[in-house]
């Protein structure tokens, strides 16, 4: 059940311009949360207030500062954050498609960067590069039918993305780093519990409604704000560690482990990693990962 906006369109669905993917309320996914019951000016607020996730981005960005692939990773990432603001405070089909294009190249941008060789079909596994740019193919044409078809796109995010659990919790396994595997595994649980919100505002929107807790969105976004982030750090110390076993990473958190859930984790070379020097890497740094 959704709730649909309070804005008042009578009269108004002749009109063309109501086509303009910009107009509020033109996306026809709307969440739990009522609309305007905060302010007038801002469709879903507690949703809208997400914002955090931008400059918490940000803030891992100058952390995890890395060349080539990981840099665009968070760069995507922020974008995410501003798409996702912009839908929930306007329901606009536009913010949709941000928000949601910009997930589906994250993933796929975190499928080229992390995702090891032995998965890759036999004829690109020497060739690292053809297999991204098939990947990079394989996103437009998705891209594509996500503007035909925008409805579709939250399921088919999820469905995608699953592959990449899987992998993280096989190469956990394998993991030797006791810190680095309790992350991995607060990571995974915590993306389950995230999806298991999504699906249940999604689906029984009337149950929260009648309790007056319309707010399990808000709950998502904070979930996967976190868990995303603990993704990355623990694939790029599982690929590093992989290409370069002799790296010594540490895992540090921002501002510091006493937050706990709420800390920001990101990994230093203890060294000076002048072994990671190498031009042809995508990981190469001097210092941080």
């Amino acid at each position: 059940m959704y709730i649909s906006s309070k804005i008042d369109t009578t009269g108004l669905n002749n009109n063309p311009i109501n086509d303009s993917p910009f107009r509020i309320g033109s996306s026809n996914v709307d969440w739990c949360e009522p609309n305007y019951a905060v302010t007038e000016y801002i469709s879903e607020f507690w949703n809208t207030a997400n914002i955090i996730n931008v400059w918490i981005k940000g803030i891992q960005y100058i952390l995890l500062f890395v060349t080539n692939g990981i840099t665009i990773l968070w760069l995507l990432l922020i974008i995410i954050g501003i798409g996702s603001v912009y839908f929930h405070a306007t329901l606009s089909l536009a913010g949709q498609l941000v928000d949601e294009i910009s997930i589906l190249w994250v993933v796929m941008a975190g499928y080229t960067i992390f995702l090891p060789a032995i998965y890759f079909p036999q004829s690109l596994r020497a060739q690292r590069h053809r297999f991204i740019y098939s990947c990079i193919v394989l996103t437009i044409i998705v891209t594509c039918l996500s503007i035909i078809y925008p409805y579709a796109n939250a399921f088919a995010l999820m469905i995608l993305g699953l592959p990449s659990t899987a992998f993280l919790a096989i190469h956990l396994s394998r993991c030797d780093n006791r810190r680095i595997k309790n992350l991995g595994i607060h990571c995974l649980g915590m993306w389950g519990v995230a999806v298991t919100i999504w699906i249940c505002d999604r689906m029984f929107c009337s149950f929260w409604l009648s309790i007056s807790f319309p707010y399990l969105h808000a709950f998502w976004h904070v979930l996967i704000i976190f868990s995303s982030n603990e993704a990355i750090v623990v694939c790029a110390y599982l690929v590093v560690k992989y290409q370069y076993p002799q790296a010594n990473l540490i895992l540090h958190a921002w501002p510091n482990e006493q937050w706990g859930c709420f800390s920001l984790p990101y990994l230093k070379f203890h060294d000076d990693g002048s072994y990671l020097s190498s031009t042809s890497n995508n990981f190469a740094t001097k210092s941080i990962v």
